[in-house]
């Protein structure tokens, strides 16, 4: 009876690991270092610092990986939440706790000005938000005065609930399950997929491509400052006024390692938590393994260019996703 089960969940088990690669290479980095670091893999401690980088790394990717499905390229999430919250520091004083909607605000506003400057002026997508990204970065040290700035009104955003789990990861989830619904379940996942996959061919078959990459940008932006409320708080209140590349690059990683291949087509949401589980398991685990920073940035790197290089393959093999 029992060989018999395993027979019939082989295929699916097999057809499971060729459609999501990521899986297999999260088991053995999971594995490999549990066993390596029993007593300090699992640690509490370092089982709270995986959940709250894997929170970082979603709440920062969770929107640019819909825009990659499309074929373009969105790196203004670092800007908007450095410039977010300094806004919100700002008008604290004058609208109190209202303050916060600076965030999403600012990246409503912002997708939608990338989304126009890029469909409109055909400027590469990589270029034009990693541009702006930078602008914002520049805003931020100026209105700063170069000093991060600390409110502490927010506190309660991450009081405990559950002893355990940081209350920054039940905030991420309810985000992740309407991003993935977006993409899986309605028209418009299946028209990014459809744009990213052959944009010639979806403008043939009556899709508003123009329409539709603005709206893509658009609704990234407002994923990232939704996220940045969290992020926000999630470092005391504040914001950094120094650019850090991990905080901008580790979120690109994750959604490439997790199979939202740069061509788009496929992938999304529910694949970047594959990505991002998978990268915050490595990155903790050569944490423990006291390995330089710059072995650890190597290794990334590395993860990075073999993954596009897979995801480039599976792309010429495979088609468009369904939703």
């Amino acid at each position: 009876m029992k060989n018999r089960v395993l027979k019939q969940a082989l295929p699916s088990v097999l057809k499971m690991l060729k459609a999501y690669p990521v899986i297999l290479i999260l088991i053995v980095f999971f594995v490999g270092f549990t066993v390596a670091f029993p007593n300090r893999f699992m640690a509490p401690v370092n089982v709270s610092a995986m959940m709250r980088q894997f929170v970082m790394l979603m709440l920062f990717s969770a929107g640019p990986s819909m825009v990659m499905t499309t074929g373009s390229m969105d790196l203004s999430y670092v800007g908007i939440w450095m410039l977010g919250g300094i806004f919100v520091w700002l008008l604290y004083p004058l609208i109190g706790l209202a303050a916060i909607l600076a965030m999403p605000l600012l990246g409503l506003l912002t997708g939608f000005m990338i989304g126009m400057i890029q469909a409109k002026a055909r400027i590469p997508s990589f270029i034009l938000t990693i541009s702006i990204m930078f602008t914002y970065w520049g805003l931020t040290a100026m209105l700063s005065g170069g000093y991060p700035r600390t409110l502490n009104a927010y506190a309660f955003l991450t009081a405990k609930l559950i002893p355990g789990i940081p209350t920054e990861v039940l905030w991420t989830i309810p985000i992740l399950v309407v991003a993935i619904l977006l993409m899986k379940r309605t028209t418009l996942g299946t028209y990014f997929y459809a744009i990213g996959s052959n944009e010639e061919g979806a403008h043939m078959a009556g899709i508003n491509v123009t329409r539709y990459k603005i709206l893509a940008f658009t609704i990234s932006g407002f994923f990232t400052g939704i996220g940045s409320i969290i992020l926000f708080q999630h470092l005391g209140g504040s914001v950094p006024v120094e650019l850090n590349l991990n905080t901008m690059n580790w979120p690109l990683v994750a959604i490439i390692l997790g199979g939202t291949p740069l061509m788009g087509g496929s992938g999304g949401p529910q694949r970047t938590i594959l990505g991002a589980l998978t990268l915050t398991v490595l990155v903790r685990g050569l944490n423990i393994a006291m390995l330089e920073p710059e072995a650890i940035q190597l290794l990334v790197g590395l993860m990075l260019i073999a993954s596009i290089v897979v995801g480039a393959r599976s792309q010429n093999k495979g088609g468009m996703e369904v939703a």
